[in-house]
């Protein structure tokens, strides 16, 4: 019998702990999505002025994610690096495409 109870009180350790590291794996997703709606906020502004800078044309009025790696900006901790991509164009009828780095929630990088 006391044997039955060690069993039944390692299974139910065993549950909570399970139910913890799914609590902290939803935690994260949670993060990690808000994170990068905060990236796509600061990317898509970064496209709007270099559109406008150049006087051309953001089409569709968004940025896509394209790409997020991990990368180790000198002298810092490891932090996510995300390509978007948005569409432009000179005269309204071509269609070129940009894109945007960040590296954490700070653009690195914009081309045309």
């Amino acid at each position: 019998m006391l044997r039955v109870a060690r069993q039944e009180s390692r299974g139910i350790q065993h549950l909570e702990s399970t139910g913890l590291y799914l609590l902290m794996l939803l935690g994260l997703g949670i993060w990690l999505w808000q994170n990068t709606l905060r990236a796509r906020e600061h990317a898509l502004r970064a496209a709007r002025e270099a559109c406008q800078s150049r006087q051309l044309q953001l089409l569709d009025g968004t940025v896509t994610l394209q790409r997020i790696t991990l990368r180790r900006p000198t002298n810092r901790l490891v932090t996510l690096q995300r390509t978007f991509q948005f569409a432009y164009s000179e005269d309204g009828l071509s269609r070129q495409t940009g894109f945007v780095i960040t590296c954490g929630n700070h653009v690195t990088h914009v081309g045309l």
